[in-house]
């Protein structure tokens, strides 16, 4: 929410501020995580699996991870892939009423795919809810790395989100 006027009484204030300082707080992490798994120091799906277990901490979601350990990226693009995941999770949390969220990250023939599935009771796509800000985003976010994401979903049958993303020589051979 934006910031009231200068005269806004504390009570108003100190809770967007924490918000923001919390998701500041949350974006550096993310990004440490993208960075230390680049440099080598971890690799992708290690810092995928913290960071999903980060994003699922309170326990509300049951999560399968499956991610290919051969998998290697640049930094910048291991951000954009965790907040399309982070989205995906935000999504499943708010509107599925999911119990178990599957999140897959493979590559096959030079192609990254990515997966979030859950067991949700699903929507109509033709809803306007399948095309809110969040997926808006996502959606943005796969096109600038050159790639494409579809939302399956149906009532009562869950929501499947894809990301699929060309690698080019030089990520597939880091």
């Amino acid at each position: 929410p934006p910031m009231r006027s200068p005269g806004a009484p504390p009570k108003e204030i100190v809770p967007q501020l924490q918000e923001a300082a919390a998701l500041a707080q949350q974006e550096a992490r993310f990004a440490i995580l993208a960075l230390s798994s680049a440099s080598g120091t971890a690799p992708f799906d290690a810092a995928l699996r913290r960071y999903v277990e980060i994003l699922t901490a309170d326990g509300s979601l049951d999560v399968e991870l499956e991610v290919d350990p051969a998998i290697r990226l640049a930094p910048d693009e291991q951000i954009e892939i965790f907040r399309i995941v982070q989205e995906a999770l935000t999504n499943v949390r708010k509107h599925a009423d999911a119990t178990v969220v599957r999140v897959g990250a493979a590559v096959e023939q030079g192609t990254l795919h990515v997966t979030v599935v859950d067991n949700g009771r699903g929507f109509r796509p033709t809803e306007t809810s399948s095309d809110g800000v969040g997926v808006q985003g996502m959606k943005e976010r796969a096109r600038l790395m050159g790639g494409e994401l579809r939302i399956v979903s149906e009532p009562s049958g869950g929501t499947a989100v894809h990301l699929v993303v060309p690698l080019d020589e030089r990520v597939g051979t880091l």
